[in-house]
């Protein structure tokens, strides 16, 4: 998918850009099929659909993220979803690594 090609915010698009970089291009697919608004997307499990996560930059502060959490209904959670506001990148990293058990997080090119 050319993230550049999506009809959505750049600072969305950016972020997307740089989750991949730091978990890996078949870490995620993102779902187009669910209406969102320009700042925001959602992003799922390539594997399981119904593990999802909703990341958005609206209302958020310069390079800061918000991050929704969600899991499917036959989860051990409790919860059906956990909401973060005002997230870093590396938190989001760490969260979305967490979340579809992705073993691997590759620091950013110069860093």
């Amino acid at each position: 998918m050319n993230i550049w090609a999506m009809d959505k915010d750049q600072s969305i698009r950016h972020l997307l850009l740089l989750l991949q970089t730091r978990l890996g291009e078949s870490a995620f697919r993102v779902d187009e099929a669910t209406d969102c608004d320009r700042c925001a997307v959602f992003i799922c499990h390539p594997e399981d659909p119904q593990l999802r996560a909703y990341l958005y930059t609206l209302g958020q502060a310069e390079e800061r993220y918000g991050l929704h959490l969600e899991y499917p209904p036959s989860s051990a959670s409790a919860a059906l979803f956990d909401a973060l506001e005002g997230q870093s990148l590396n938190a989001v990293v760490d969260s979305l690594a967490v979340h579809f058990d992705i073993p691997v997080i590759e620091p950013l090119p110069g860093h």
